[in-house]
């Protein structure tokens, strides 16, 4: 048997949507042309943030693998370098089947995700995603959006949709949570933190918590009836989870390098209407300038993976 293990030590530093699982999932490709059977096929990934993700945050789709019989060792930034080379595209359904074929989701996670639905009814929830810190500052990879232009879109589309009497919130801005339930009294808010006590609001030391919150933040996105959310990969996978997924994103991301960034760039943006407030369609089209689309959607459009 030909015993594969894919390493990876240290080396991702920055988020676990946003590079950790993306630089994992952009090496599927690769595994696929090759026709690696993934039950000779290991992970071993340590990062700097979350610790090691395989089996606290993802487990693989195989046997376990004594160490002492793998017999090559391939280091994932290699792999991500290596020709050819393969960007992801925007068919969700292929892109699902091909995620679940390597991994699954821990059952502690899961279960902690699933409670939440069951307990409140997600499908019935507007989900809302607002990712501040370098999000609200970063004019390079996407066109910044204030707690402010946020509150005002949300507001017009909450006004334009009376329907809607359950919000769930994501976000790493504690403030946005308890603004929104301050103002929106007929409006039942939910985060995931105030279900689960283990989970935290941002940036505890435990780093292991703080994978198992996004985690949570995410899966729990992918079961809402609808989400509304800002540029963020960690609420662009819930579109992975859940291909069927009616997800918006309200701001524009840019062409950072040769390929779309996977898989934000693909979430439809979130559009202007006339029920909504001039200033808010105003906010819409300041924060969709430059977005990919508008100069290489057609370069990158309706394909599973295809050559970068």
């Amino acid at each position: 048997m030909n015993y594969k293990c894919i390493t990876s030590k240290n080396e991702m530093t920055e988020g676990l949507f946003g590079m950790v699982l993306l630089f994992i999932f952009e090496v599927l490709p690769i595994l696929e042309t090759n026709n690696i059977d993934i039950s000779e096929l290991k992970w071993d990934i340590c990062t700097t943030n979350y610790g090691e993700i395989f089996p606290n945050l993802l487990e693989y789709n195989s046997e376990y693998i004594n160490p002492n019989n793998i017999n090559r060792k391939i280091k994932l930034f290699n792999l991500r370098t290596m020709f050819p080379q393969y960007t992801l595209g925007d068919d969700f359904n292929k892109l699902n089947k091909l995620f679940f074929k390597y991994f699954k989701i821990p059952k502690k996670i899961e279960e902690i995700s699933e409670e939440i639905s069951e307990y409140y009814n997600l499908s019935n929830f507007l989900g809302i995603h607002f990712r501040g810190t370098d999000k609200t500052t970063d004019i390079n990879m996407n066109n910044p959006i204030s707690k402010n232009e946020f509150y005002i879109i949300l507001d017009s589309f909450l006004n334009s949709n009376s329907s809607i009497h359950n919000i769930f919130i994501a976000t790493d801005e504690t403030d946005i949570f308890f603004y929104l339930k301050n103002k929106y009294n007929h409006i039942n808010f939910l985060t995931s933190r105030n279900f689960n006590k283990n989970l935290f609001w941002r940036n505890n030391h435990d780093i292991l918590r703080n994978g198992t919150e996004a985690m949570v933040d995410m899966l729990c996105l992918s079961k809402c009836k609808i989400v509304l959310k800002v540029s963020s990969a960690l609420s662009a996978f819930s579109k992975v989870i859940n291909p069927d997924l009616n997800v918006y994103r309200l701001n524009a991301l840019k062409m950072y390098t040769d390929i779309p960034y996977f898989p934000d760039a693909y979430i439809p943006l979130f559009e202007k209407n006339d029920n909504y407030t001039e200033e808010c369609n105003k906010i819409i089209s300041k924060i969709q300038q430059d977005d990919w689309t508008k100069t290489h959607k057609q370069m990158f459009n309706n394909f599973y993976y295809q050559l970068r």
